[in-house]
């Protein structure tokens, strides 16, 4: 079966170069990513070359994060390889060459890593050294190890680290196994009064995984500071505590109610509100459904509104994929309240549910849903959830026939019409895995436009569901697939 790439450059050949390019330019770093990540294959480099050496510095960056996932963790052979960078005259590559060395080493002895990474953790170039350092704690993510500790402490004493990067760097080298010296220099408890202090995302990193001693420590020395700020005002409270809802949410994957009991008082905050519905569903991945379900359910039930917003999509990211009926019930019920938001929310957590069930029922009230604006982008990004992977040619005309609607409908945002983005999207879950060629035509007219502020989201969802109908739900992981 041919690629992705090749049977876009056999679809493509009669464009114009521009719209060649344009394509290239909205699909080539996932499609790089996924085709050769920590795979150290240098063919990866032909698709990266032309971004390694754009114009634009933001794209160059990027080119360079993705050279760095191809040769992750091949280990110090690999960096042969990697002449292009570490003998580069350009400077721009040259100086970002350690990025690439030391994701090659990530995984390997404590000795091996700081030995390859040692030239450039002494280099005279602060830029140097502090990406060195950065990536050092990545390298040895999760080693524990003293000789590390001691090397990402030396460094930090130079100029060019900041201060957070550091904690960063020391939490992710003891991520999931913190001691009680590395997690005084990390949540820096003599700072506890501080509540602007931004360290709780390198605490959030440092406990994530490691026992209930050390979470419930954090949660009532660094987290709920966060979450009950009150010293400051306005903006800045609100933004102190999304913060910390977001770095508790990092720190208790599986931990299901118990963190969001924590973070409830906040949901009627625009702001913390958004952070919760949005953060609260990783708390519930993984989590025990038989634990966690009752109270969820009650909670939707008996709940105020944003009480059912968050509990319908917590709901279901908890049964993901179990096909639990009861679940599915209550939140098809949701589907007929008298919010929009509710319905919205319990639309979201009814795909995730009935993740792959093919069921027609659903696929009605995705489809009636879809009529109304209010719900109508939750409703046809659920379709895709419940026909995830099925290839349905039926499925695939409801989804042509949404777009076509929105397609001559006025944009009200000064965005983009995000409906229309959802049916891109939906696409992409419909088919993903399949290797189908079927919704290539439907995907490339959109990415064939010429961008615009409006296309952009358009063109972004387009090629990630490009990338989805390639690639396999167990090579993506649902980080990627459930991001858009």
């Amino acid at each position: 079966m041919k690629d992705i790439w090749q049977a876009l450059e056999e679809r493509t050949r009669a464009w114009d170069a521009l719209g060649r390019q344009g394509l290239a330019d909205a699909i080539w770093a996932d499609y790089v990513s996924m085709r050769f990540g920590r795979t150290g294959d240098p063919r990866a480099l032909e698709y990266l070359y032309p971004y390694l050496n754009h114009a634009n510095q933001d794209v160059r960056k990027h080119a360079v994060g993705v050279a760095a996932q191809v040769f992750e963790g091949r280990g110090p052979r690999a960096i042969d390889a990697l002449d292009y960078f570490t003998k580069n005259p350009d400077l721009f590559l040259h100086d970002r060459a350690v990025q690439v060395v030391g994701a090659a080493v990530t995984g390997s002895p404590d000795a091996v890593v700081l030995e390859v990474l040692a030239p450039y953790l002494s280099h005279r170039n602060q830029f140097i050294r502090k990406q060195a350092l950065i990536v050092l704690g990545k390298a040895a993510a999760g080693q524990a190890s003293g000789k590390v500790l001691a090397e990402i402490q030396r460094v930090a004493q130079m100029p060019g680290p900041r201060e957070d990067e550091a904690d960063f760097a020391i939490a992710t080298v003891f991520a999931g196994r913190p001691t009680q010296d590395v997690y005084a220099l990390v949540a820096k408890p003599e700072l506890a009064n501080r509540i602007d202090t931004g360290n709780q995302q390198a605490v959030a990193i440092l406990v994530r995984g490691a026992s209930d001693e050390w979470y419930q420590r954090a949660c009532g020395e660094v987290f709920e500071p966060r979450l009950h700020a009150d010293d400051a005002t306005g903006w800045r409270r609100h933004f102190i505590r999304r913060n910390g809802i977001n770095a508790l949410c990092h720190a208790a994957p599986g931990r299901g109610m118990e963190p969001l009991r924590r973070m409830l008082h906040l949901r009627n905050n625009r702001c913390t509100g958004h952070a919760i519905v949005t953060s609260a569903p990783e708390c519930f991945a993984g989590a025990d459904a038989d634990a966690n379900q009752a109270a969820l359910i009650e909670l939707a039930r008996e709940g105020d509104l944003q009480e059912q917003r968050i509990a319908a999509v917590c709901l279901g990211r908890l049964v993901m994929g179990a096909d639990d009926r009861q679940s599915i019930d209550l939140l098809r019920e949701l589907c007929d309240a008298r919010s929009k938001a509710v319905q919205s929310a319990a639309l979201t957590g009814l795909g995730m549910a009935a993740r792959s069930t093919c069921d027609e029922q659903l696929r009605q009230i995705c489809l009636e849903r879809a009529l109304d604006d209010e719900t109508a982008a939750a409703a046809i990004r659920a379709l895709g959830m419940v026909f995830l992977g099925s290839g349905r040619a039926d499925v695939f005309e409801d989804i042509r026939a949404k777009t076509d609607l929105y397609r001559t409908r006025p944009v009200r945002s000064k965005k983009y019409c995000k409906p229309l983005a959802a049916c891109y999207y939906a696409a992409g879950l419909l088919y993903l895995g399949t290797g189908s060629t079927e919704p290539l035509e439907f995907l490339l007219d959109v990415l064939a436009a010429p961008r615009a502020h409006r296309m952009d989201e358009y063109h972004w969802v387009a090629a990630r569901a490009l990338v989805m109908i390639e690639f396999s739900e167990a090579t993506l992981g649902w980080d990627y697939i459930l991001l858009v």
